[in-house]
C-alpha cells in the first residue's frame, strides 16, 4: 500500500453521512503512540514515524567537581529505568506524567523546537525538536504560577507511554488508521488551536491569553448556512461532559418542571459565534450524544468535548491521570460501534495541542496564514509554521486495518483537515480561510472497496487515582477570566477561578440567561 494516500472525495461523500470528532488535551504523538510498533513492523508495507532508543535531548548540567557539562538524556519507556551504563530496569509506571505541566505556549514551544525562545517569523530557522528537557526545566525554576514550588526531574519529559498502557487509543490506532504526521495548527496553546479545528483560524491569537476569544465564523455557521438556505439533510451539534457538579446545577435540577442542562461548552465559550441563544438546542450532553448513537438519530457533524476539570476530569490534560481518559475513548467507540450509523460514520479521536510533551519530528513550515492580507498575529507570528504533532485515530469499516495515513502532497494533515472533510463530506459551499483551502481531508483513508465486519473491542485500565480538584491549570484559570468578562464580574481573585464559579459562571450567562430570551 502507498504511503501516502490518494484523496477519494467522491467515496467519502458516498459513504460517509456523519462526521464525529472527540478532541483531548495537551499530548504529543510522542508522548502516547510514539511506541506504538516498537517491536513489531506495521502491516500494509507501510513505515511509521515512531520512537527509537537513539533519540535524545541536552540538559546542561554540573558534574561533582563544580565543572559544567551537556548531559545527553535519552527516550525513555515509562515503567523503564536507564542506568548511565545502558541497562534497565523496571519501576512502577506513572500515569499521572509529566507533573508539573509542562509550557505550552508560543515561546515556550520555540525554545522547545528550536532552543531559542525568539525565532524568526518570516525566515525562522529549521527546528529540531532538542530543547524539550531545558525547557522543562526553566519551566519549573523560573515559569508561571506553582511551577517553582515543586519541580520535579526534567528528564521525565523525555519518558513516553507504551501500548500497554495505552491499551484503548493503542489498540484503535492498530485496527483502523493512525495518522503519523498529523500537526496542530499552531505551535501552541489550547485556545488558538481549538480555534483553528472550529474556524480555521485563531483570529490572531497565539496564546491562550490576553484575548481568549475569536469573532470568526465557524464550521457550524457554515453547515447552518446551508441549513438556513434549505439543505434539510444537514445537521450539527456539540456534546459536552460536565465541569463538575456545583450548587448551582444542583439548584436548577431540583426545580420541578426544569431539563437537565449540565453540561459545559468550551467550543461555546471561546467562539461568539456560538453564544447566540438560538443555537442552544445544538449543545447537549455526551449522553445525549450517547442516545442519539443508539436512536440512530446522530447530527451530520457531532464535535465532542471532554471533562476538563473536577472529579470527573478525563480530558488527559497533564498532570491528569490519562486512564479516565481511555475510559471516555472506550465509551465514545463502542456507543458508535453499536449505532445504526457505524458503517456510515467517520470517528476522528484527536489533541488540541502537544501541552509540552516531547516530540522527535520537527512540524513543517510553509503553512498558510489564514489572514486574508497575510498579517502577523500576537508575538508577530505569521502562521507559517504548523505545531507539533499530535495523535490522530480515524475510525469507519471502510478503513484498512492498521492503515497508517498520510496525504498525497506537501501539506500535511492538521485541525484544519478536520473542517475540509466535513466541508468536502457535506458538499458546502466554499471555505474559511486559505488553511482549510489547503487542508487535505481524510478522504484518503477509505481504502477498502467494502465495509469490514469484524472490529476490536477495547478495555481500559482500572484506576484507583484521585483528581486533585483544587489543581488549577494555565486553561482553567484563562476559562475563568473568560466567564467572568462574560457576566460582568469584575473581581479577579484567584477564587473567582475556581471551577464552581466557572461552571457556575457559564451556566447563568448562556443556560440561564437563554432561558429567559426564550420565554419572552
Amino acid at each position: 500500500m502507498s504511503q501516502y494516500l490518494p484523496p477519494q472525495t467522491e467515496k467519502l461523500q458516498e459513504k460517509i453521512k456523519h462526521i464525529v470528532v472527540l478532541m483531548l488535551e495537551n499530548r504529543s504523538f510522542d508522548n502516547l503512540l510514539g511506541w506504538l510498533y516498537d517491536e513489531e513492523k506495521p502491516p500494509n508495507s507501510q513505515y511509521f514515524e515512531g520512537l527509537n532508543d537513539d533519540l535524545w535531548n541536552p540538559l546542561d548540567n554540573i558534574d561533582s567537581n563544580g565543572m559544567p557539562f551537556v548531559e545527553k538524556v535519552p527516550i525513555q519507556k515509562n515503567g523503564v529505568k536507564k542506568s548511565k551504563y545502558g541497562k534497565t530496569e523496571s519501576v512502577p509506571v506513572d500515569y499521572c506524567f509529566p507533573d508539573p505541566d509542562p509550557g505550552e505556549g508560543f515561546k515556550d514551544t520555540n525554545h522547545q523546537l528550536f532552543s531559542e525562545y525568539n525565532v524568526g517569523a518570516l525566515y525562522p530557522p529549521q527546528p529540531i525538536n532538542m530543547g524539550f528537557v531545558q525547557n522543562y526545566q526553566n519551566a519549573m525554576l523560573y515559569g508561571a504560577y506553582s511551577f517553582g514550588d515543586s519541580p520535579s526531574n526534567p528528564r521525565d519529559i523525555m519518558k513516553c507511554f507504551t501500548p500497554e498502557q495505552t491499551p484503548v487509543l493503542s489498540s484503535l490506532a492498530k485496527n483502523f488508521a493512525v495518522c503519523d504526521h498529523y500537526h496542530c495548527s499552531i505551535p501552541s496553546q489550547t485556545l488558538p488551536n481549538r480555534s483553528f479545528v472550529h474556524a480555521a483560524t485563531s483570529g490572531g491569537n497565539v496564546n491562550n491569553s490576553p484575548n481568549s476569544f475569536t469573532d470568526s465564523k465557524t464550521i457550524y455557521n457554515q453547515i447552518q448556512d446551508a441549513i438556513d438556505g434549505g439543505r434539510n439533510d444537514l445537521s450539527w451539534g456539540v456534546f459536552s461532559s460536565n465541569m463538575m457538579p456545583t450548587s448551582y446545577y444542583k439548584k436548577q435540577k431540583d426545580k420541578p418542571g426544569e431539563t437537565k442542562d449540565d453540561h459545559f461548552s468550551l467550543t461555546r465559550l471561546c467562539m461568539t459565534q456560538l453564544h447566540d441563544p438560538k443555537y442552544d438546542d445544538n449543545f447537549g450532553t455526551i449522553d445525549d450524544f450517547k442516545q442519539k448513537c443508539a436512536d440512530g438519530t446522530l447530527p451530520s457533524y457531532s464535535f465532542l468535548e471532554p471533562c476538563y476539570g473536577g472529579e470527573d476530569q478525563n480530558d488527559q490534560h497533564p498532570p491528569a491521570d490519562i486512564r479516565p481518559g481511555e475510559q471516555l475513548m472506550a465509551d465514545l467507540y463502542n456507543a458508535v460501534k453499536t449505532s445504526k450509523s457505524f458503517e456510515n460514520t467517520l470517528f476522528i479521536i484527536t489533541y488540541d495541542e502537544h501541552g509540552g510533551c516531547y516530540d522527535h519530528v520537527p512540524p513543517p513550515g510553509e503553512a498558510k496564514n489564514p489572514d486574508p492580507n497575510n498579517q502577523p498575529g500576537q508575538d508577530g507570528f505569521l502562521f507559517n509554521r504548523f505545531g507539533v504533532r499530535v495523535p490522530c485515530i480515524l475510525i469507519n469499516p471502510y478503513i484498512t486495518q492498521g492503515l497508517i495515513a498520510r496525504p498525497k502532497g506537501y501539506v500535511p494533515f492538521d485541525h484544519t483537515s478536520i473542517i475540509k472533510t466535513v466541508q468536502e463530506c457535506f458538499k458546502l459551499e466554499g471555505h474559511l480561510t486559505a488553511r482549510d483551502e489547503a487542508a487535505p481531508s481524510f478522504s484518503a483513508v477509505l481504502t477498502e472497496a467494502s465495509p469490514r465486519t469484524s472490529f476490536p473491542e477495547v478495555t481500559p485500565q482500572k484506576w484507583n487515582t484521585k483528581i486533585d480538584v483544587d489543581h488549577e491549570n494555565d486553561l482553567h484559570r484563562v476559562m475563568g477570566k473568560m466567564v467572568n468578562k462574560l457576566t460582568g464580574d469584575s473581581n479577579d481573585s484567584g477564587d473567582k477561578h475556581h471551577l464552581e464559579h466557572l461552571q457556575e459562571s457559564y451556566s447563568k450567562h448562556f443556560i440561564h440567561r437563554n432561558k429567559e430570551h426564550l420565554t419572552k
